[in-house]
């Protein structure tokens, strides 16, 4: 494997910083993430979202553990979204990985 390609996983939290510096420079990122399901307790279907932009984080008291979601607008469809952090699996197409 050549040492100049980019590594093929990322620390989640790595990841989210990064969305982060994405954003503010005014762009988008790909991520894919499982939906978390309340009923059955369990990691639901996949999503894959081409072209996220992290939009501010809600305060816990207006969403249940807000702290541990990642808030961002699809900006294809222009829907505000949000996801279990630990549940995202996929970031501009690097596998992440919770160290």
């Amino acid at each position: 494997m050549a040492m100049d390609k980019e590594p093929q996983t990322i620390d989640l939290f790595q990841a989210i910083e990064e969305m982060k510096r994405i954003s503010l420079a005014g762009g988008t990122f790909s991520i894919k993430f499982r939906k978390w399901n309340r009923q059955t307790r369990n990691g639901g279907d996949v999503v894959k979202i081409n072209a996220a932009r992290i939009r501010p984080k809600t305060k816990d008291d207006k969403i249940s553990d807000a702290s541990y979601k990642l808030f961002f607008t699809d900006t294809e469809t222009g829907l505000a979204r949000n996801c279990w952090q630990v549940l995202i699996t996929e970031f501009n197409g690097r596998r992440t990985v919770l160290n």
